[in-house]
């Protein structure tokens, strides 16, 4: 009997061990995929980088000439390749929330993409002034430890699919200090809690209301949107 229960007992140690060794091996191989996507949408999104660059070059070559559908049709790209960016962005955190293996290179794909959106930012802001161009770009810091921070981008997001292209969303979390372009921003705008909204140059701290965000978009905008009330 005792042969029996040593035999039974040896036999399930080893079949934890196998399960066990199954599922770390698998957890390694699945973030290993998610590190490889990654790191695949980045070498994209760093080629459409530089496109824009190039197309933004033209259109300060052509100057005045450049406005009209050419400033569209970049304004429309610019949008497009922000978004992209932006939900990598995305699923990125979250890989980091549930990563054990790959953590050091999660996180330096997210300093290249926090990188990545300052540039995006920077041309949008350089866009806005060579094309005449009418949209509202908005900064929003966020943190981890924020209560109010999930209901503040779910307003956000709303906000993003009302106005879609005439309203282009930055956000940065605070607390990545790994990229001193993030202690920069704090410092340039004085932000000292999350979640902080910044409207062109106007900031609001706290969570900020759906109808206070549409009332300071709105007022942005050179010729009001139909969504506007």
């Amino acid at each position: 009997m005792r042969k029996i229960n040593k035999r039974f007992y040896g036999l399930a140690g080893v079949i934890t061990i196998i399960i066990f060794l199954f599922g770390l091996s698998l957890g390694i191989l699945i973030e290993s995929e998610r590190v490889n996507y990654v790191e695949g949408n980045r070498n994209y999104e760093k080629v459409e980088y530089e496109s824009l660059q190039v197309q933004y070059l033209y259109l300060s070559y052509l100057s005045t000439s450049g406005r009209g559908e050419s400033c569209e049709a970049f304004a429309a790209t610019l949008n497009q390749y922000i978004k992209r960016t932006d939900d990598t962005r995305i699923k990125l955190e979250d890989y980091i929330a549930k990563g054990n293996v790959y953590t050091e290179e999660f996180r330096l794909l997210k300093r290249e993409y926090i990188q990545s959106q300052m540039n995006y930012w920077i041309l949008a802001m350089k866009t806005k002034e060579l094309c005449k161009t009418d949209y509202v770009t908005v900064l929003y810091f966020h943190s981890e430890a924020c209560p109010d921070c999930a209901n503040q981008g779910y307003v956000l997001d709303y906000m993003k699919k009302l106005f879609d292209d005439r309203l282009l969303v930055f956000a940065f979390d605070t607390n990545f200090t790994e990229e001193p372009m993030i202690d920069l921003l704090k410092s340039t705008y004085h932000i000292e809690k999350t979640p902080t909204v910044i409207i062109e140059n106007d900031t609001y701290e706290g969570f900020v209301s759906k109808d206070t965000l549409m009332k300071s978009v709105c007022s942005k905008y050179q010729q009001k949107p139909k969504e506007c009330p």
